[in-house]
Order: structure tokens, then sequence, then C-alpha cells
């Protein structure tokens, strides 16, 4: 084991604290990249929040900032992030738990040796606590890579989009952290010189991926670029192909947010052998309105996330196209989400006597209505296809009896759960006018945060 990660390991143990019970923090998109031993395992953005992560390895912990020392959660972490960004990419990490963090040991199938580990940076910073100790911000750059004890920083390579055969560019590497530039990286057949400048050129017309390399420093992020012959316009030669695209959005706006109706979006293009995505257009308009037109949300933006401003109790169809360079555009990547009702609404109706308002900043929209009493009931009316009722489990929590139009069932809300994350459905309902129904049914504590409609 190197003394750099001896050190951090001794450090984390000494830290050891309590942690609280639950999570109150605001989902956040942050760049994610993992580096392998020899290519790029990930690469893209990523919203996250503090969160429990369990491992096989180490179990199940609580990962928000809170285990530092002072503690400087709750919010979204790097091990949150590179959870999220496993199960975005569908792949597995795996770590033990050193009594106030998890240290990765494997990453999509690449697992440390004796003298090789895995290491996070942020924003071309390595860490100098574990990934659970530090709150990472909006936009901010989570770099995982292997051998991360061994190098000393990352490589950002920039160079012309665009040239023709045998008419050379200039490539430029530098380092992640303090943008000062690096000497003896190469970058194709070239080295980079003092001033991080390496001299290219290419015999052929077609598309050429270029990375940074050296031994003590963290592969650079692919950089494409498009070699066209004279008269072509830039970029067109030789790419036919259209690029793919992703899109993630919530399928409740309150599965990732907790304050304002302001949806965290996020979207990746992949345009693998192709000149690279150039821009993004993305879309929305409201579910379940046939005559509902498309609204233009941004155009032409290089972006990868963004937030929809969301009406209460509104659904959202949602799409989003890549273009890459030479104009190609994917087809539209589709998604649903649905902005839920507040407990404070005037739509939900809630009976006059057993119903308390609690402030929780976990809770959405910081509230969160609870009954102590049998027989109290909330109401509501809807049009639509089936309701979500948003809420929590509680250690000593009671039973709702579930009604819609005379059809009933039984729910135990009685367990242990993070606000927002207890979601009871009504199952699928003919599209129409329905009565919702929730009776308390002891005088064990019960709560509702909010109501779903679908479409």
């Amino acid at each position: 084991m190197t003394i750099r990660r001896s050190l951090l390991l001794a450090c984390v143990l000494a830290l050891a604290i309590t942690l609280p019970a639950a999570v109150s923090a605001a989902p956040t998109a942050v760049d994610v990249r993992i580096e392998g031993k020899t290519s790029t395992l990930f690469d893209s953005p990523v919203t996250t929040d503090g969160k429990t992560i369990t491992t096989q390895t180490g179990g199940t912990h609580l990962c928000d900032g809170s285990t530092a020392s002072p503690p400087v959660g709750p919010g979204p972490t790097p091990n949150s992030a590179l959870d999220d960004a496993a199960i975005k990419g569908n792949f597995t990490w795996d770590g033990a738990w050193f009594g106030t963090d998890f240290f990765a040991s494997q990453i999509a199938g690449e697992s440390e040796t004796s003298s090789e580990f895995w290491g996070v940076y942020v924003n071309g910073a390595m860490l100098p606590v574990g990934g659970c100790q530090h709150i990472i911000q909006a936009g901010d750059e989570v770099l995982w890579t292997y051998d991360a004890f061994n190098k000393i920083g990352g490589l950002r390579l920039e160079a012309p989009n665009a040239t023709q055969p045998g008419v050379p560019i200039v490539a430029k590497a530098t380092d992640i952290a303090t943008h000062a530039p690096v000497a003896g990286a190469t970058v194709g057949s070239a080295t980079t010189d003092a001033d991080g400048n390496a001299s290219l050129s290419f015999d052929a017309s077609g598309i050429y991926t270029l990375k940074a390399n050296r031994w003590d420093l963290v592969r650079s992020r692919a950089i494409r670029v498009c070699v066209d012959p004279p008269g072509a316009e830039e970029c067109t030669y030789g790419d036919k192909t259209a690029p793919a695209i992703r899109l993630d959005a919530p399928k409740l706006a309150s599965d990732l947010a907790r304050f304002g109706n302001r949806i965290p979006l996020s979207w990746q293009g992949d345009d693998t052998g192709g000149s690279g995505v150039k821009r993004y257009r993305i879309e929305a308009k409201r579910a379940g309105k046939p005559d509902s037109a498309w609204r233009l949300l941004r155009t032409d933006t290089t972006k990868t996330s963004g937030r929809l401003n969301g009406a209460d109790g509104v659904a959202y169809e949602l799409r989003v196209r890549a273009y890459d360079r030479a104009n190609n555009a994917s087809g539209a990547a589709l998604a649903t989400t649905i902005v839920p009702i507040d407990n404070l609404s005037d739509r939900l109706r809630f009976s006059k006597r057993g119903w308390k308002v609690l402030s929780r900043q976990g809770a959405w929209q910081l509230s969160t209505s609870r009954a102590n009493r049998a027989g109290a009931t909330a109401s509501l009316s809807f049009t639509g296809s089936g309701a979500t009722i948003v809420t929590r489990e509680l250690p000593n929590g009671g039973r709702v009896r579930i009604t819609v139009d005379g059809e009933s069932k039984v729910v135990s809300l009685k367990g242990k759960s993070r606000f927002r994350r207890k979601l009871v459905g009504t199952g699928k309902l003919e599209t129409g006018r329905h009565t919702l129904r929730v009776t308390s049914l002891g005088r064990a504590p019960v709560e509702i945060d909010a109501v779903a409609v679908r479409p």
C-alpha cells in the first residue's frame, strides 16, 4: 500500500462519528469520468445527492458529508456520484467501509492490486479525505481513476476542430487543476514541448480521436479532429452516421428535488467514430394533452444538464436530440416526469381534525402533513390514469387505507425510509375522473408529503 493511501486510511479511521438519521440535501448535476487501466470506462453528466450506499464488501452506510470532522453535509459527494454513475452506466462497483467512508476497490470490473488503487479527483485535485466526506457542487468535474496514488494530477487537451490533409494543427496539453502547460505528454505521434504544445498533421481525410497521456498524470478526455478535403464543408466528409442520445429525467420531480418545481434533467450524446456531438435541442410539452404543443427549452446548446420549471400537479413529456458537427441528427430520446401536488395545495383536502403540518427540510416543498389520530382523512379528485402518494415510513408508523372509486387497500407505513422515498400507488386506472381518499387507521403516525397524478 502506498504511503499516500495509508495516510488517507489512517485519517478516515481516526474521524469516526455518529451518523444522522436522514439526509436533507439538494440533488446536483456534476460531470463524472472514470478512467480505467487503459481506457475510459464512463464519461457523462450525473445528477446525485447525499444518499445511503450499499456495497458488497462495505455494507450499507449513509454517504452525505456528515462523517467528516467537522461534518460538511448533508449533500452530494464523490461516492454518491460514483454510485449514481453506476446506476446510469449499468456497471458495478465495490469498496470496503473504514469507519467513516467507502474506499473503492473495484469499478466496472477493474479491481485494485497490491500497488495500484482507485482514487478520486475533484476539479483536477485529489481529495485529501474519503469520497463520503467532501461535498461536490453543481458543474464539478469528478474524476475517478485507476492507479490514482501514483498520479500527480490530470491532463486536459485542446485542439482545433478541423483541418485538411497535410495542414498541421497545434494541440495543447494542460493540467486540469492549475491550467499550467504540460511538457512530455504524448498526443498521437507527437510529444508536447515546454509550452504544452504538440504539432500534428494527418495524411488522409477522416475523423481522428486524440488523447493526451503521460505516465504520472491521468489521461485526458478524448477530443476529435475532422480532417476534410480542400473545399469540403467542415466535418462533413466521411461522417454520415447520426449520434446516439440518452435522456435522464426523474419519473417524479420529488425523486431528485425537495424544493421548488425545478426538475433536474441531464442528457448525453454519443458519436463514437463520428465528428463529435456539437449541440443539443431540448423540448417539453404537457403530457396527456393531445393538443399540447412542444415548447423549446434549449437549442444550439452544448450543455448536458438543466432544469425544467414545472407547475404543481402537471406531467410533462420531454424530448432531446443531438446534432454532430456534420449536422447529422439523432432520433429523439423521450421521457415523462410529473410534478407532485404538494400537501399544502388547496387541491388536497384534509379533514379538519387529526392533521398537523410539519416543516421538514427533507420533505417535498419543505413540509409534510402528519396524522396521529384514527379516522383522519385526506382526499383528492383528479383526472388521469392513476396517482402516487409520496411519503416516508416511520419506525413507529401506522397504517392507512387507500380508497379509489370505492376500491380500497391497506398499506403499512411502519419502517425506516428517507423523505420522499416511500411511494404508494393506486395501480393502473382507466383514464378519467377519480377520487382518492387516504384514511389513518390507528393512533400511530402517518404522513402525506405530496400526491403525483399520472396523465
